[in-house]
């Protein structure tokens, strides 16, 4: 695996979330599964953790991304998961950022493309369980957080686009 802190790989993973919020952090606790075990020499791991505009710079010889991530707009049971190729249509509905603390994924991608910086994106997600003061996943989420590591050592041997006609259905029942 390349080095997980340059990102100099082709294939970034990025694992996003609070850790200190509990299933908000899933993310963060796949990434760092996945430094556990053998990736291609071509995959970077990176924990984005919460990390807004600090995570500009690190698209720099990327060809894929991998966004693993809580998505809270999605109508599905806890721990399902979903991969999937964001589309022009995927948006923030009736967001209006105040700060800039208040930066997500989703206008992260799109200063990526300002700046020069157009990976194929894809996305593997999940609905929290809860999300509450705490460090640990729920149940249902460690459980999807296994499932999750299994998939993209998968997907990262054969290319994220292998995943993509999996639809943006449940990927492993």
């Amino acid at each position: 695996m390349t080095d997980t802190n340059t990102g100099t790989g082709k294939i970034l993973v990025m694992g996003l979330g609070n850790v200190i919020l509990g299933d908000e952090g899933f993310g963060v606790h796949v990434a760092r599964r996945l430094k556990e075990v053998d990736l291609p020499e071509n995959v970077a791991v990176r924990e984005g953790g919460v990390g807004g505009f600090d995570l500009l710079g690190y698209l720099d010889g990327i060809r894929q991304l991998l966004v693993v991530d809580v998505m809270m707009m999605m109508d599905a049971p806890p721990g399902e998961i979903f991969f999937f190729r964001p589309g022009p249509e995927l948006s923030e509905p009736g967001k209006t950022i105040l700060s800039f603390h208040q930066v997500g994924v989703l206008d992260l991608i799109k200063m990526w493309g300002l700046l020069g910086f157009e990976p194929d994106t894809y996305f593997l997600v999940t609905c929290p369980e809860k999300m509450e003061w705490g460090m640990k996943l729920s149940p249902s989420l460690e459980t999807a957080a296994e499932r999750a590591v299994a998939l993209i050592r998968e997907l990262c041997v054969t290319g994220l686009d292998t995943g993509v006609g999996r639809e943006k259905h449940p990927c492993i029942p």
